[in-house]
């Protein structure tokens, strides 16, 4: 498959989800962020707040969304994704025993 669309600079990608409607409060740590997490990850933690109808430019439905919103849902994520993962070690542990 042969793809045309030319790859997103962070610089870019952060402008695009300023056309949407996101804010930014810190440009520089949202760079870095996106730099190390990527736009792709992230992207999914934006969903419940865009407009993502098959139609729709996916441009966010309040204007006091910030990217540290999406930030904190990303590492929530994580962390419960860290606990439960520790926790069910313990039970296959157990249950192998």
């Amino acid at each position: 498959m042969l793809y045309t669309k030319k790859p997103l600079t962070v610089d870019e990608q952060i402008d695009r989800l300023e056309q949407r409607g996101l804010n930014f409060s810190d440009r520089k740590l949202a760079r870095n962020y996106l730099q190390n997490i990527s736009y792709y990850r992230l992207r999914a933690y934006t969903f419940p707040f865009q407009d993502n109808d098959p139609d729709a430019d996916h441009e966010f439905l309040e204007d006091d969304i910030d990217f540290s919103d999406i930030i904190d849902l990303y590492v929530f994520d994580r962390r419960l994704r860290s606990l439960v993962f520790n926790e069910l070690e313990k039970i296959e542990v157990a249950i192998r025993t």
